[in-house]
């Protein structure tokens, strides 16, 4: 074991001193730049590099693109007043089209630090971060980048800067409240309490309740009229305004654990309830999985918060979604794009798990099963849904099985992205949330050496049932009678107990009938799978649909088997949901950012497209557009608006439902 690792492995010893946090933000508003710094107080990073290293976005895409695009994890230990801290750091993208990857990120830590523009303010993906984080029970800090801009590029005085700023403070507020249980106001953040903190992340200074000395903002301003950046740097620097507000303000896993147990779990019996509150090494190993990855030599590998027990190389748990057994190989940490393999982690840490089969984001492993109370952890929140779809096959006929074997894997381990083979057609297609994340997954693909054709993107349609039913058909060879009820998921209430399968689209097959064994429950599954991957009425996949198997009859002796079962599951839910099935298509909200004299221009060019404008607002010398389109009429909507707006509009896209398309 490295000298890096036995040190992390040491200080985790003491659980009082160990912080987990990742940071979030709308997209370029600095969350890589300010992880820089962070890695620079622990010593990682020289200072001379710091803020421009960007050492966490470590993939060639993100490091041409400049942003970053997936979750990186890395440990380190920071001094505080002669006290060693452990600082477990998770970077997230704040693009929208990886928002899966947040809601990932969020489910490991105890805190966030919440990024944002002085200049552009809360915005959509901003909001949306901080919803995620709050309703996870997550204790926020706010940090204010890119102050520089308010005084170089916008010329603001000294009363209107503070203004500005206090105006982004009471909108997160705000949203703080909304989301958050009880109305908590503990959570508010404020400058007062050390949880709000100002700065440039580019200039490397930053102000906060810990800062030795505190400049009035006339001096900021000259400083930064005077070109005479690195005294505001050298005497108010970032680290020194920010690490002691989350040694400070971010709770221990001791403390965060007791209170995020309610936000975090449906079920769990009081022994292990005990345990998490406890952090308790001694208690029932749990680790809830958050992340997968997937390494060509290791397989596939697991992140995970682990709220009790230690684990250990050898280690065998059981998951709780399938009851199945499953053997830890190794046990390690993440040190950026490293892997450092570790004798043991210990709970209220993040572990890395390499090894493990059947593995899924979001499945529980504990040592021990309790059947009677099982331990069933609420559901990661994902804000976002595929929907628009790209057809790809392989210039060779014969690489199709290694193309497959590429996007099952991308498909277990990439947060709203799945992909169907039509088995009549044999066509292809991938679904994303975006088209830059479809981007660069394929992209990903053809590194493999696999050579592929792509059509243009197409929005992804979906069909849906709009009311219950209940169902009582004998398959076509009449060896399997069953009874079923379908229900659109958000209007029926689920027993988790009962839960045998749940996908990315909400869909849910649940099995009431008790007298059904273990073994056969996955040929239900493949059978339900097989129904709702393409629909009854078109190619396109079913989505928010339950299923409840009530009663399955075998009407002739040694029935159960797959090429009876698998065809006759299908078959008799599609006979069920036939004549209240419909076609939909998904819609946006959009928030379009755009000069004021680019207004007229935009708003032509936008409601051309079909977009619906729901309000404008005015802040400083932009104009913001929030209105809704459907997605069709996105695809070519960004290069209108970039025409019209001559580059200089930008827009933030987010899913909000689905809309009926008329027969």
């Amino acid at each position: 074991m490295s000298d890096y690792a036995a040190t992390i492995v040491n200080h985790m010893k003491n659980k009082e001193l160990i912080r987990n946090i990742c940071i979030v933000s709308h997209v370029d508003h600095g969350k890589t730049t300010l992880s820089d710094y962070l890695l620079q107080a622990g010593g990682l990073i020289s200072q001379s590099l710091a803020g421009s290293a960007r050492v966490l976005d470590y993939l060639e895409e993100e490091q041409q693109r400049g942003i970053t695009i997936k979750t990186a994890n890395i440990s380190f230990i920071y001094k505080h007043k002669e006290t060693d801290y452990l600082i477990n750091l998770v970077d997230t993208p704040g693009h929208v089209d990886f928002s899966g990857l947040v809601a990932q990120a969020i489910r490991l830590v105890d805190g966030v630090i919440i990024v944002v523009d002085a200049v552009e303010g809360v915005m959509a993906q901003t909001h949306s971060v901080i919803k995620q984080s709050i309703e996870e029970g997550l204790k926020p800090i706010l940090f204010i980048n890119k102050v520089d801009r308010l005084i170089n590029e916008l010329k603001l005085d000294e009363k209107t800067i503070e203004s500005k700023l206090n105006t982004i403070i009471q909108f997160v507020n705000e949203l703080i409240l909304q989301y958050s249980y009880n109305n908590n106001i503990q959570r508010k953040v404020s400058f007062s309490d050390g949880t709000v903190i100002i700065g440039s992340a580019l200039y490397g200074w930053a102000l906060s309740k810990y800062s030795e000395q505190i400049p009035k903002f006339s001096t900021i301003i000259s400083l930064h009229k005077e070109n005479n950046v690195k005294k505001l740097k050298k005497e108010n620097s970032l680290i020194s305004a920010l690490m002691p507000a989350i040694v400070n303000s971010i709770p221990s896993p001791l403390i965060a654990q007791k209170a995020r147990i309610t936000n975090i779990i449906e079920s769990i019996s009081n022994q292990d309830k005990t345990s998490i509150e406890k952090c308790d090494n001694n208690g029932n190993t749990i680790i809830c999985i958050g992340k997968l990855l997937y390494d060509k030599n290791r397989g596939i590998i697991a992140i995970g918060r682990l709220f009790s027990g230690v684990l250990r190389k050898g280690s065998i748990l059981i998951n709780t979604r399938n009851k199945k057994e499953v053997r830890i190989h190794q046990v390690c940490l993440y040190k950026g794009p490293s892997l450092i393999t570790v004798k043991e982690v210990e709970a209220g840490n993040i572990a890395t798990l390499i090894g493990m089969k059947e593995i899924q984001i979001g499945d529980v492993l504990v040592e021990d099963l309790n059947i009677e109370q099982m331990i069933e952890f609420k559901q990661i929140s994902y804000l976002q849904e595929p929907v628009i779809t790209i057809r790809i096959e392989p210039k060779n006929i014969s690489d199709i099985p290694k193309l497959q074997e590429e996007l099952e894997i991308l498909s277990l381990i990439k947060p709203n992205f799945s992909y169907i083979i039509d088995e009549n057609t044999g066509e292809i297609k991938v679904y994303g949330i975006g088209e830059l994340q479809l981007e660069i997954i394929l992209k990903d693909i053809m590194k493999t050496g696999l050579h592929i054709e792509l059509s243009n993107p197409e929005v992804a349609l979906v069909e849906q049932i709009d009311k219950k039913i209940e169902h009582k058909s004998i398959d076509s060879l009449g060896k399997v009678e069953l009874s079923i009820k379908c229900s659109p998921t958000n209007k029926v209430k689920i027993s988790g107990d009962t839960v045998v399968f749940k996908d990315k689209k909400n869909n849910f097959l649940v099995v009431e009938d008790t007298s059904i064994k273990n073994e056969h429950i996955d040929l239900l599954i493949i059978g339900f799978k097989n129904a709702i991957k393409l629909g009854v009425k078109s190619s396109n996949p079913i989505r928010n649909l339950t299923v409840i198997i009530k009663k399955i009859d075998i009407l002739e002796q040694d029935a159960f088997r797959y090429e009876i079962i698998v065809p006759a599951v299908k078959k008799i839910i599609h006979e069920a949901i036939s004549n209240s099935i419909f076609i939909y298509e998904p819609i946006y909200t959009i928030t379009i950012t755009t000069p004021l004299d680019y207004l007229g221009a935009v708003l032509s060019v936008f409601q051309k497209f079909g977009g619906e404008v729901e309000k404008t607002e005015q802040i400083s010398s932009k104009m913001i557009i929030y209105g809704v389109i459907t997605v069709r009429s996105s695809l070519s909507l960004a290069n209108e608006l970039r025409k019209a707006s001559e580059g200089f509009a930008f827009w933030q896209l987010d899913v909000s439902g689905y809309r009926k398309i008329k027969e």
